[in-house]
């Protein structure tokens, strides 16, 4: 067996939360289990086979309907295998990043051993110089399980290496930003007042820490909506409706129900009186 073949493989890849939010938005619990499952059977094995019998059977989702739709997530490759093209694209990222470093630890060594090739000294001499931050903070050959690279300052070092700026601030949104994305996922206005009123008086916070995603933020706040509407609306059609539109609209609206039956009485009154309905002349 090569050297090159005895090295393990990278036992873990970058996830992206955001990004994988925002792709499964639509998939059910079931279906998101079964995408990560063949996710790492991918990053493990190198590809998952194009057999929905056996990436059923791999994906936890055997007799699922559910199969179909995560295996769309897959593209066939020329081996016969289905990928996922955004992790190829990480694994790709990471032997890049592995291959900087491993080039920048070999110049920072040559360097420092240049200076004492010749100096006559039997014992030598200590290095001059702190060991260079990329030897240091290298990806291991064998890239072990443990211990496992965390350190913040190697988080950012590899934001830079891969042209990744770090996240910018979080800026809050504009009441226009607002009601366009409320108007897309079919929240009313007045729930978008109680939404900036909320979150604009503790400072855009989401519990102690600061709000990283208003979009996904307003779309739990319409999940909550939803999830109230559905399990606390009155029978009465008129009452849902007032539910529905706000204290306010509903104030307007009990007004104008109170006045129609009002004139309903009047009219009622006048045929009983004169026998004449409000078509008589």
């Amino acid at each position: 067996m090569k050297p090159q073949e005895q090295k393990r493989k990278a036992p873990a890849f970058q996830f992206y939360a955001d990004d994988f939010l925002a792709g499964t938005s639509d998939m059910s619990a079931e279906e998101v289990g079964g995408y990560i499952r063949l996710l790492c059977h991918q990053w493990t094995k190198g590809g998952i086979p194009n057999d929905e019998e056996r990436a059923g059977r791999m994906a936890g989702l055997m007799g699922s309907p559910s199969i179909r739709y995560v295996l769309a997530k897959f593209s066939p490759c020329e081996d016969g295998l289905l990928r996922n093209a955004r992790l190829e694209q990480v694994r790709q990222e990471q032997a890049d990043y592995k291959a900087k470093q491993a080039i920048s630890g070999k110049a920072g060594a040559e360097k420092r051993w240049s200076k004492c090739q010749n100096d006559g000294d039997p014992n030598g001499v200590a290095i001059a110089t702190p060991m260079a931050t990329p030897m240091a903070k290298r990806w291991p050959e064998d890239s072990s399980p443990s211990p496992s690279p965390s350190p913040k300052d190697y988080s950012l070092k590899y934001k830079e290496d891969m042209g990744q700026r770090p996240r910018s601030r979080f800026v809050p949104p504009t009441r226009e930003e607002l009601d366009l994305e409320a108007a897309k996922i079919g929240l009313p206005s007045i729930e978008v007042d109680k939404f900036v009123n909320y979150y604009g008086a503790n400072g855009w916070r989401v519990g102690k820490s600061p709000m990283k995603s208003w979009t996904h933020a307003l779309a739990g706040w319409f999940a909550r909506f939803r999830e109230r509407s559905t399990t606390t609306q009155p029978n009465d059609p008129i009452a849902r409706r007032n539910a529905l539109l706000g204290d306010d609209i509903a104030a307007h609206s009990a007004e104008a129900t109170r006045r129609s039956q009002e004139i309903d009485r009047a009219h009622d009154l006048r045929y009983e009186q004169t026998g004449k309905t409000p078509f008589d002349p």
